[in-house]
């Protein structure tokens, strides 16, 4: 049994590591030592000297990159409902590195009125020199369903991700990818150059070909075609850089580079899938703006965010002009019991677009639940979600102690219920249905958070066309 639940652990933190940007709430692992002289010391006016401040547990983070999201200073005096908070805060921000698989904090007596506070952080595991194997389809239904789980549509080979290189935040991602596409990846991201840990930047490039390309959309249905040989190259350089003034702010510039070629084969399907050409090479200058006032970004529970983007492709053959964005508000307003608001839209000013720059709902970071078989093409796109969340229980996997960081392993269980609201606009829609109407869907479902960011999801959704399924989600919300 044992071997079993190991088994299932490694499988869940692989997963992660491909996935990425799933959730998992941060109070999951803080143990509360905040309150060492009483409990009510969230309302306690008595003033407190804070002697030191010490952080401990990171081997490998260098001190100033976990320093720099403690908001409690050494030789300031703080009342102790304002240590409460400024603990908490500080812990979050800890944990929104995604540089710790838990933190804590603790606060001692030093004589008098005077504190000596010492946050306590477990690391992650930072290097995956692991195995790479992806479904290629937007979710796991799509790839069971419509494709009868065909190991066709999976990439494989060798990923090697380090998530703190130097000690500084920085990652790097090597991936040499066979199977659906061929592909060599390279990236090197690095958020704080200066000292004041404010700049930073990204570069990295990545080629790739298929045999078979979604050339066109019919009835809300990507249509694929696949050649014997390779019908498609694409390459990528980017060079990105990044502000960040505080611990939630974020801004960034990016550039980046492209190059598309497709085969006639597939140009006689569709002419203006790169616009009338077999080959088109495109800049995208892309600027963003986030800030971040939530207690785990990856999950949130508590607080809200903003995330816009403006961005401009210069091309011959594919320009375009789009903007977008998303937007979430979350809270708890019964014990254990949230709702959440999000809401993501995206823009694109010129109507007439060649079919690669209409990918619009359904493909990445904007869809809607109760509706994983189809995709919605255009210009303007729009989904709006509610969830009510109410935490169940967690279960913890306890290992053998000699796994130190891992010999605790939390499964947190939530059950929710949820209702979208969703709206793609194309100028020539043909024969997609579901354009240009107002889509709505609803159902419920359990969620299953456990370490590094991983979140399992079991949903049962029912749409406005009279079905309904139950689908599987690994994959962040947008």
């Amino acid at each position: 049994m044992l071997k079993r639940w190991v088994l299932i652990w490694l499988m869940g933190c692989w997963l992660a590591a491909e996935a990425r940007s799933q959730g998992v709430h941060a109070e999951m692992f803080i143990p509360s030592k905040d309150s060492l002289f009483r409990q009510d010391i969230q309302q306690d006016s008595t003033v407190y000297f804070v002697r030191t401040v010490i952080i401990t547990g990171n081997k490998k983070t260098r001190d100033n990159i976990a320093f720099r999201e403690v908001v409690v200073k050494q030789g300031k005096t703080y009342t102790g409902k304002e240590l409460h908070l400024l603990l908490r805060l500080s812990r979050e921000q800890l944990m929104n590195t995604t540089l710790f698989v838990n933190v804590s904090s603790s606060m001692y007596h030093a004589g008098g009125n005077m504190l000596d506070v010492v946050f306590t952080v477990n690391e992650r595991w930072y290097l995956w020199p692991v195995p790479y194997f992806k479904v290629v389809d937007r979710n796991w239904n799509v790839w069971i369903n419509d494709y009868k789980a065909s190991l066709d549509r999976t990439q494989f080979g060798l990923k090697m991700v380090h998530n703190n290189t130097t000690g500084r935040n920085d990652k790097f991602n090597l991936w040499v990818i066979g199977g659906y596409t061929q592909m060599l990846e390279f990236k090197y991201q690095l958020p704080y150059v200066d000292r004041k840990l404010q700049n930073g930047f990204t570069v990295g490039m990545n080629y790739g070909r298929n045999r078979e390309l979604n050339y066109a959309t019919d009835s809300n249905k990507q249509q694929f075609l696949t050649l014997p040989n390779f019908g498609r190259q694409h390459m990528k350089s980017e060079l990105s850089f990044s502000y960040r003034k505080g611990s939630r702010m974020r801004m960034n510039a990016r550039t980046l580079f492209g190059y598309e070629k497709i085969d006639s084969a597939f140009f006689k399907l569709n002419p203006n899938y790169l616009g009338g050409y077999t080959q088109a090479s495109f800049f995208d200058l892309l600027l963003s703006y986030q800030y971040f006032n939530v207690d785990y970004i990856p999950f949130p529970l508590r607080g809200w965010y903003v995330d816009f983007y403006g961005l401009n492709r210069f091309s011959k053959a594919i320009p375009m002009t789009q903007f977008g964005g998303r937007m979430l508000a979350t809270w708890e307003f019964l014990p254990k019991t949230y709702v959440n608001f999000q809401t993501a839209f995206s823009y694109t000013l010129q109507k007439n677009q060649p079919y690669y720059n209409t990918k619009l709902m359904g493909y990445g970071n904007i869809w809607m639940q109760g509706l994983e078989y189809y995709v919605m093409d255009g210009t303007f796109g729009v989904v709006g979600r509610t969830t009510l969340r109410r935490k169940l229980f967690t279960w913890d996997f306890v290992g053998p102690e000699k796994w130190k960081t891992y010999s605790r392993i939390p499964f947190t269980f939530y059950l929710k219920t949820y209702g979208n609201l969703g709206y793609a606009y194309h100028n020539t829609p043909g024969n997609n249905y579901m354009n240009n109407i107002l889509l709505r869907t609803a159902g419920l479902g359990l969620e299953i958070a456990t370490i590094y960011d991983m979140v399992f999801k079991l949903d049962y959704s029912f749409n406005q066309f009279g079905q309904s399924g139950f689908f599987i989600h690994t994959s962040a919300d947008f």
